[in-house]
């Protein structure tokens, strides 16, 4: 983990791709200081195939996974290939350090209102709590995996103890009342 930013930015900021990505169910497992993630990207495009499934072309799956690149052939950054992939399908991310820090600063920059009340159910906002838990326990994390209404994160405490503990959307969303009510109190004057 990156010493100046906390768990909670770092999975925040990864919780938007995968939002972006329409990724509900996954797994996450720090690999040295990238997060390597395996999962499902559910259907997101309007474009429909002969079979239902819906298609995105090559350069708009790569920009919904890794956002705005900057064009390393000095054109205008548009993707001509219309190769399209069916994207209801396994997906397999790694995201080090800078691919999070700039995921975190597109983040930032899409916010609308950043005193404002984010959405307590959105996986951003689940990851960022489980994440505030883990910095409040000075936990490190081993792995973190989304199945439908639960997230199960096992962590290691500083003791050296690995601890495996099944969360409750119902249970984040308590974290996530008093994570918001503890920033309120560090902001009003």
């Amino acid at each position: 983990m990156n010493g100046m930013m906390g768990y909670a930015q770092l999975l925040r900021a990864i919780g938007q791709a995968l939002e972006t990505l329409n990724i509900q169910s996954f797994e996450m497992e720090p690999v040295g200081e990238d997060f390597f993630i395996r999962g499902t990207v559910l259907l997101t495009s309007s474009a429909e195939s002969l079979d239902g499934n819906k298609k995105l072309t090559y350069g708009e799956l790569r920009r919904a996974i890794w956002g705005k690149l900057p064009d390393e052939n000095g054109g205008n950054g548009e993707d001509t290939d219309a190769t399209s992939l069916t994207v209801h399908s396994p997906v397999e991310l790694l995201y080090g350090v800078k691919d999070v820090e700039r995921l975190e600063e597109e983040g930032r920059s899409k916010r609308v209102n950043p005193q404002g009340t984010a959405n307590p159910s959105s996986l951003s906002q689940v990851l960022r709590c489980i994440g505030a838990y883990l910095n409040q326990k000075r936990a490190r994390l081993l792995k973190l995996s989304r199945e439908a209404e639960t997230v199960a994160v096992e962590y290691e405490t500083s003791l050296g103890t690995t601890i495996k503990e099944i969360l409750s959307l119902s249970d984040l969303y308590d974290l996530w009342v008093r994570m918001y009510l503890q920033r309120a109190e560090r902001t009003s004057p």
